[in-house]
């Protein structure tokens, strides 16, 4: 007996049908609406900066250029005016204080002095004859003294004799009168001629000084006309090497110009120039680094000068310890600077990116490495080979760190071999 087949509804087909295509179509829609609006560019990872994100000892550098100066200069200035009559030393040489540099030559200045001198040396005869005139007057004044003392000490002997012959009747009272009068006159002319005496002693021991002063000042002012030529001739201020001599056989040099230096062969310093950007975080005391000769030094802020130029400013930094064996004038160092203490930090190398960004956010490449996203980071402090990162980034992060000009700020990179 034949058995009914009944046909079946629902077959794999049809399952597959029914349940499969609009769960793949679910999919579908989902990534389309998991990507919309997001831009990509496919860049070769040949062209990229690929930098790890990793953890350790951080400390704030910036990298400045410094020059090797002597430790101590000493300007050679003209005290006087004139024209470079003659150049005795060049630059280079060793020099020992007091040793002739050049002479200037100023014929204002010569003549000057020598009618100086001529109205001095007049001023000086005419005090000189002042105070002669002033001690013989006061010779004579004690002269007419010595010749009253005498003329008294002869009126004195009469008026005695006179006395006795008076009282004895022999002259008459008239005469030894007239005798006593002519005494006591004398007696009164003596008295006055000491009070005279005195008074013009002392008058004239004021005049004296007075006159002994003005000698005094004449003879200054000779001696400082006198050292105005001595200046037209230059001579180094210390001992050292001379530097280049700045004028020519002549040149008209002005008062107070600086025509050489002197450099103290007692060590060196290093002059670094620094962005205006770091002024008020650079303070005498902080420390750098260079290498030289494959070795390094350490250096240390000593001076620091307040003075801003074309966005700059300047530090004198001095050898914190060993100074490099063979190092000379004008070398040109390589320094790290370092602006705070080593700490321990999350580290991203420097690199073109932050000029793109500001360092806000980076594109950071996904582990299978064939993608890279946008992500929000906060950098902190910087040295010349790393960020501090705040926050976004943790260790072992892959993060392009080139230059992102040319990525248009699209949202994901697509990176291809």
């Amino acid at each position: 007996m034949d058995k009914v087949i009944r046909k079946k509804k629902w077959t794999p087909k049809k399952l597959v049908m029914y349940i499969g295509v609009p769960l793949v179509l679910i999919v579908l829609f989902g990534m389309m609406y998991k990507t919309a609006g997001t831009s990509r560019l496919k860049v070769p990872k040949e062209r990229l900066t690929i930098s790890d994100v990793s953890y350790g000892p951080f400390q704030e550098f910036i990298a400045i250029n410094g020059n090797v100066l002597p430790l101590s200069i000493v300007q050679v200035t003209a005290i006087e005016g004139g024209q470079v009559r003659e150049i005795y030393l060049e630059g280079g040489e060793l020099v020992k204080k007091g040793d002739l540099v050049l002479k200037l030559t100023n014929p204002g200045l010569e003549l000057n002095y020598m009618n100086l001198q001529t109205n001095l040396l007049e001023q000086a005869d005419q005090l000189r004859n002042t105070k002669i005139n002033l001690e013989t007057s006061g010779l004579l004044l004690k002269d007419q003294l010595v010749q009253l003392e005498y003329q008294l000490r002869d009126l004195k002997q009469q008026y005695d004799r006179n006395k006795k012959l008076y009282q004895d009747s022999v002259i008459s009272e008239q005469e030894f009168l007239t005798l006593q009068n002519n005494y006591d006159q004398f007696q009164k002319r003596k008295d006055l001629m000491i009070v005279r005496i005195i008074k013009d002693s002392i008058l004239r021991t004021q005049q004296l000084d007075q006159v002994d002063n003005s000698l005094g000042l004449v003879s200054r002012n000779l001696n400082a006309i006198q050292q105005s030529l001595a200046n037209l001739t230059v001579k180094a201020p210390a001992n050292g090497q001379l530097s280049s001599v700045r004028v020519e056989i002549g040149e008209t040099v002005n008062q107070g110009q600086r025509i050489a230096d002197v450099d103290e062969l007692k060590g060196y310093k290093v002059r670094a120039r620094i962005d205006e950007h770091y002024h008020s975080r650079v303070e005498p005391g902080l420390k750098g680094e260079f290498t030289y000769s494959g070795q390094k030094y350490n250096l240390v802020v000593r001076k620091k000068y307040p003075e801003i130029t074309n966005g700059v400013f300047e530090v004198d930094m001095e050898f914190d310890g060993t100074e490099p064996e063979g190092i000379k004038q004008g070398l040109n160092l390589q320094i790290r600077l370092a602006l705070s203490e080593e700490t321990q930090a999350f580290l991203l190398p420097r690199g073109g990116f932050y000029q793109s960004t500001g360092g806000n956010w980076v594109y950071i490449v996904n582990q299978g490495g064939n993608t890279a996203y946008k992500k929000d980071i906060r950098i902190g402090r910087q040295s010349d080979r790393f960020y501090e990162v705040m926050s976004g980034l943790k260790e072992g992060d892959k993060v392009i760190t080139s230059n992102y000009d040319v990525f248009n700020d699209v949202d994901e990179l697509v990176l291809t071999d």
